[in-house]
């Protein structure tokens, strides 16, 4: 079978669909990603058949059509036309020939279901975080809607939806839709030719080690350096990831209990953690959580609020409102037990999941 994944140019988009993809290249089918080429490393070994803007000309364009900014706007309207209307213009035309037997689309892409129902192949959902509320979704179905009506295409219903976030972590009242999947998530795996090695910190080896990051798509390097200062005071080792846009840059903290590292996939990150602090990025929290760690975070913007809501409710996350409270939330968490109680109960949660080579078994079973 052909399967063609299909997800917005950003990290947190693409890198949840990689664990079914690698299961589909596992078991001998052919893979690819639609997508922008820019993403490539991040999705190899799967080619990637270029398709629309990269996300940052895809921002502008946005931004010059109607003065919005998608990066930092959750609102129905903006992300509705942002990830529904300007992407699909820039991108519904794209000249490719995979010639697909299925269609795997992450929860905010447009552009492979628009394929799938132009080439009569079916085609599921993968979600990437949580849920979406149903003004937002629907939103964003409508926007899509009216491109593809545009170009004469009938927009086709998915026939499986693929969910990577735990019920533990879903909202109050929240109902799972019929034909989900709750698929297992992963932290993302190193790449063939992934160097890294984990610093040492001689001579403070017995300290607890926190990682530091704000995800791949925040790039501030003076609240990075508040958190790593917050945390310097303390007796512990501070690992600190800086965004792979910023890979060139350096940090004015130094010490013998600090270390600053570009992009490094996240399951050799978290080896040898202890806690976590972060912005709440969805593929971030799944990831640490499904390690067992607790975190503190500080949500910048999107659906990072939320994500700490229901972190912060499940008793495995302090939530702070400043990069200067990081050091007093990291006490909290390493000194009270419960923190880690909690994540590893979500973790056990997570486990539980559906691997992702049972997902796509499952998915060609209803395939028939």
């Amino acid at each position: 079978m052909r399967i063609l994944f299909s997800g917005t140019p950003a990290y947190g988009h693409l890198l949840p669909l990689l664990p079914l993809e690698r299961a589909a290249r596992e078991a001998g089918h052919t893979t690819a990603f639609l997508t922008h080429e820019s993403l490539g490393d991040s999705v190899a070994p799967a080619p990637v058949i270029p398709a629309g803007a990269s996300l940052e000309e895809t921002l502008g364009e946005f931004h010059r059509r109607t003065g919005a900014n998608a990066a930092e706007d959750m609102s129905p309207a903006t992300a509705g036309e942002f990830f529904g209307g300007t992407r699909v213009d820039l991108g519904a035309d794209a000249a490719h020939e995979f010639g697909p037997d299925l269609v795997i689309a992450e929860t905010a892409d447009f552009l492979g279901p628009l394929a799938a129902s132009h080439l009569g192949v079916p085609w599921a959902s993968h979600g990437v975080g949580i849920a979406l509320e149903a003004p937002l979704a629907e939103a964003m179905r409508a926007a899509a809607a009216a491109r593809a009506a545009a170009r004469g295409i009938e927009p086709a219903p998915p026939f499986a939806t693929v969910d990577p976030w735990p019920d533990c972590l879903q909202r109050a009242g929240w109902e799972a839709p019929a034909g989900r999947i709750a698929v297992r998530p992963e932290a993302h795996e190193p790449g063939t030719g992934t160097a890294w090695e984990a610093p040492a910190f001689p001579g403070r080896e017995h300290l607890p080690r926190v990682l530091v990051t704000l995800g791949t798509i925040v790039d501030d390097s003076r609240a990075l350096t508040e958190i790593i200062t917050s945390l310097t005071a303390l007796d512990v080792n501070v690992v600190a990831v800086l965004p792979p846009s910023a890979a060139d840059k350096t940090l004015p903290v130094s010490g013998p209990g600090v270390h600053v590292t570009g992009f490094v996939p996240m399951r050799l990150l978290l080896q040898g953690v202890d806690a976590v602090v972060c912005s709440g990025g969805a593929g971030t929290v799944l990831s640490v959580l499904g390690a067992g760690l607790p975190l503190v975070i500080w949500p910048l913007g999107l659906d990072k609020p939320l994500n700490a809501e229901r972190c912060a409710a499940l008793g495995a996350a302090e939530v702070i409102g400043g990069a200067g409270d990081a050091g007093k939330a990291v006490t909290r968490v390493l000194d009270e037990p419960s923190y880690r109680a909690a994540a590893r109960s979500a973790a056990a949660d997570i486990g539980a999941m559906t691997p992702a080579a049972d997902v796509l078994r499952l998915l060609a079973a209803r395939l028939g």
